[in-house]
């Protein structure tokens, strides 16, 4: 076991350890006043992104019970009719995601974050509307979830991107962590969608959602985070290959991004496409008991998130994040088998007790290890794999579910996330070894502005 050392001013490496240097101070980055107010932020937002995905997917359920004709002579199943809707959701991440890392690094950050905050509210405001009044279809639908997932794709990169400046160096994880807190006790949303759903309709969750976000505008207005640089003449196109020549020539980074592009692909769009469905379907579960299994989830996760952010340094961080990643996988597999309510129960708690590792290490590896003058641009990447890639995987698990059946292609997509997990363990070093605080001696050097 890595021996545990830390002093008051700084992490100190036990010789000849690899270890883990744990903190007292698991609050810490709440000593900066400008982290306090994008923490709350982060909370209205992610709680009504967490009211979001479910209420879209509740919705498409719904109207895709007895078939959805998307035009004459094509029918889609049910599966598919969630999954449609959960692509056209993601998909400005996919296509607008690397503009916004760049507008990031170019544009006042704070200004861009209020801006994008401003239209989720009207589309959110606007949905509710249309909801009540009976007048959306399919297409309808799917035109909300892009306009709305095009405000997020571009406040999703500036978020995140500031994060790092706010707090000291060897507290991005405690930040990092911190942070996900946040959205993660937001994300039970989903239970308070389902709560409302119930009580309220599908038009009472979209506003609810417009009320949490224009609370979050207020933590906004005295926000104020340090420029990056000026708005320098130059093309996107140099921009954009800035970013990612930074990210192919970081092995541990490039290696990353490469597994949470696929993780995407295969688990994320099909978790969000399939859960509800499977708790629906094969559970016996009504809006309320489904959106419980994302609750729970979030108790899991939340537990391990507050023993992370309790440690200043890991140094192989790298190492815990692989092993999080094919932990992820054999509880997938059991989740997609399981018959009955109560192992599902059980499992979705433990995934979050993983997912709290998962999520908070990758983070904090990409962020602690770049430039804060390329941070909107790594971040943007860092989306396009994690956020981007969620809505081809989301259309691929509502078609696979209508013909292989929702429970077996969620097993089947989890033995693929553990044998990726087991190769990348395996092969690639220079990820293993990362730590989850930046080492000034063995980073490279950044790349410099033209």
């Amino acid at each position: 076991m890595p021996s545990l050392s830390e002093s008051e001013t700084g992490p100190s490496k036990v010789a000849g350890s690899d270890g883990i240097n744990p903190s007292r101070t698991t609050f810490a980055a709440f000593s900066s006043k400008p982290f306090a107010l994008l923490w709350a932020n982060t909370i209205s937002f992610a709680l009504s992104q967490s009211i979001q995905q479910f209420t879209f997917a509740w919705l498409a359920l719904q109207i895709g019970k007895d078939g959805t004709e998307l035009w004459p002579g094509l029918k889609l199943g049910e599966a598919t009719t969630v999954g449609l809707v959960i692509f056209a959701l993601g998909l400005p991440v996919l296509l607008f995601g690397l503009y916004a890392g760049i507008l990031t690094d170019r544009l006042d950050r704070r200004v861009l974050l209020f801006g994008s905050q401003l239209g989720s509210i009207v589309v959110t405001a606007a949905a509710a509307a249309l909801v009540a009044l009976g007048s959306l279809n399919i297409w309808g639908i799917c035109g909300l979830a892009f306009v709305l997932g095009t405000t997020v794709a571009f406040g999703m990169p500036v978020r995140q991107a500031i994060v790092p400046s706010l707090v000291n160096p060897e507290r991005v994880l405690n930040a990092v962590t911190l942070m996900n807190v946040g959205a993660q006790i937001a994300t039970g949303g989903a239970v308070v969608s389902g709560v409302v759903i119930e009580l309220g309709g599908i038009s009472a969750a979209f506003a609810a959602q417009a009320g949490l976000l224009t609370l979050g505008l207020f933590a906004l207005i005295p926000l104020r985070v340090p420029v990056v640089r000026e708005n320098v003449p130059r093309r996107m196109r140099d921009d954009l290959q800035e970013g990612f020549s930074f990210v192919i020539h970081h092995p541990g980074i490039r290696t990353l991004m490469i597994v949470l592009l696929a993780t995407a692909l295969v688990m994320a769009g099909t978790f969000q496409t399939l859960l509800p469905k499977i708790a629906a379907d094969n559970l016996g579960a009504g809006p309320f008991r489904a959106s419980m299994l994302f609750t729970v989830m979030l108790v899991g996760t939340l537990t391990t998130s507050l023993v992370l952010a309790s440690y200043r340094r890991i140094e192989r961080a790298g190492l815990f994040f692989l092993f999080t990643l094919i932990a992820g996988g054999v509880l997938n597999v059991g989740l997609g088998l399981a018959p009955w309510y109560t192992m599902a129960f059980v499992i979705m708690f433990i995934t979050g007790w993983n997912a709290g590792f998962f999520v908070n290490l990758n983070m904090a590896l990409v962020q602690a290890h770049t430039p804060n003058a390329l941070m909107g641009r790594v971040m943007s990447i860092y989306q396009l794999c994690m956020a981007g890639a969620m809505p081809l995987g989301a259309i691929v698990a509502g078609l696979m579910a209508d013909v292989l059946g929702a429970q077996e292609w969620f097993a089947l997509c989890g033995a693929v996330l553990l044998l990726l997990g087991i190769v990348i363990l395996t092969t690639q070093s220079a990820l293993r070894q990362m730590s989850s605080a930046p080492d000034p001696k063995q980073e490279a050097t950044a790349p410099t502005e033209a």
